[in-house]
């Protein structure tokens, strides 16, 4: 399934579960995501990546250039594990490995979440894909990327049981705009998804012609 139809499924099944007043929380984070982009500097197609020092799952601390010596790689960044739609959506790039690995392409998934978090998450969602802690949004602000979700936000992901800031480690309730970037070996981003609305993003499939346009070039 495409990555829309397969979040469009998760809105309808949270609207079902939470009643219709479920779309002012969904418009609430995605009019602070949209204000914030207004006057973010997110890399384009054609710009040179950001560098960053990032620590997965497995321990190891990860830079760009180290990840690029081994090919392009993807970089998806998403809120955390709380919410639904990035959990849907890394599930389905877990799909998409063998089309990117056959590209030549690696990928990490990059959120603020503690890295006893971004672990516990990959191994729960059976993940063959580094996920990425940026705790203190290094990655995410290099980028971009980081926005405060508002006070209504906070107090209903709150009445949820949703500790945004516990499970970032440090109190804070930032997150990044969920984003995709395709970076080639010579730091160059090959593709951009950025979009305020965290209920679209990118297929992979896209990603997957734009790694293939770029070894054909």
């Amino acid at each position: 399934m495409a990555m829309n139809d397969t979040l469009k499924e998760v809105t309808d099944t949270l609207v079902s579960r939470r009643g219709e007043s479920i779309h002012s929380l969904f418009e609430a984070q995605i009019s602070a995501a949209a204000e914030h982009l207004l006057q973010a500097h997110v890399p384009k197609r054609g710009d040179r990546a950001p560098d960053f020092s990032l620590s997965a799952s497995d321990g190891r601390l990860l830079t760009l250039d180290e990840v690029v010596s081994q090919g392009p790689v993807v970089l998806t960044f998403y809120r955390g594990s709380w919410c639904n739609f990035c959990n849907a959506a890394l599930r389905l790039w877990q799909r998409a490995l063998p089309g990117l690995w056959a590209s030549g392409a690696n990928l990490y998934a990059i959120a603020p979440e503690t890295l006893d978090m971004c672990k516990d998450f990959k191994s729960a969602a059976k993940l063959d894909y580094e996920l990425v802690s940026d705790e203190g949004h290094v990655a995410a602000d290099a980028y971009g990327l980081t926005f405060e979700l508002p006070d209504y936000v906070r107090d209903t992901l709150a009445g949820f049981g949703i500790d945004v800031g516990t499970r970032n480690g440090n109190g804070d309730w930032s997150v990044p705009v969920t984003a995709t970037f395709a970076i080639g070996r010579d730091k160059r981003v090959l593709f951009v998804d950025c979009g305020p609305d965290y209920r679209q993003r990118a297929d992979p499939e896209q990603v997957l012609s734009a790694l293939a346009e770029e070894r054909s070039s």
